[in-house]
């Protein structure tokens, strides 16, 4: 498991060269650093998660769904698995719930949160910790999973916005929206 700490490690860097806000990557640092229990296969409580945004740039528009857990307007993601590194988890979770294939070259590391998740009672996970990438994708109607959303479709940024109420997630919306 040291290995897989150190690969986790290893794409953590890569959002730090990016610029993302300093105590969030310091506290993925101190989580990672600090146990090999990482995922939530082995650690219920505390694990890390992966965030994809489809988006399309021609368009500037953003792929929401309004997630069943959650009960929340989020872009599409899931769970990291056990020996999984966060861009297989894209892959895998891009074509579990959207039934669409992507590759590797469509995404590009985004951001990181941390969300505390604890009292969701849809939800037995306490703290997430997201690497949030970006996939560019045709704005296509993709058939999303109907167990995990109640609904899914494109939308402009700022109708992206009005609908996210979690504050970290909009914020990092709002980003994104000034670089797009």
């Amino acid at each position: 498991m040291k290995n897989y700490q150190e690969k986790i490690k290893h794409e953590l860097l890569k959002f730090k060269k990016l610029g993302v806000d300093k105590k969030i990557y310091e506290r993925f640092l101190k989580k990672i650093s600090s146990t090999d229990r990482l995922t939530k296969e082995v650690n219920l409580d505390e694990h890390i998660c992966a965030f994809f945004v489809p988006i399309n740039r021609k368009t500037k528009s953003i792929y929401l769904t309004h997630h069943i857990k959650a009960d929340d307007w989020i872009p599409p993601g899931g769970h990291i698995k056990l020996n999984e590194y966060p861009i297989e988890t894209v892959i895998r979770e891009f074509e579990e719930e959207l039934s669409h294939k992507i590759t590797k070259d469509q995404i590009e590391i985004f951001n990181l949160s941390v969300k505390d998740v604890r009292g969701n009672p849809r939800s037995p996970c306490l703290l997430h910790f997201d690497f949030w990438y970006l996939v560019d994708v045709p704005k296509i109607n993709f058939n999303f999973l109907k167990k995990e959303f109640y609904d899914a479709y494109w939308h402009s940024f700022d109708e992206a916005l009005g609908k996210i109420k979690t504050p970290k997630y909009n914020q990092i919306i709002r980003i994104l929206k000034e670089v797009i």
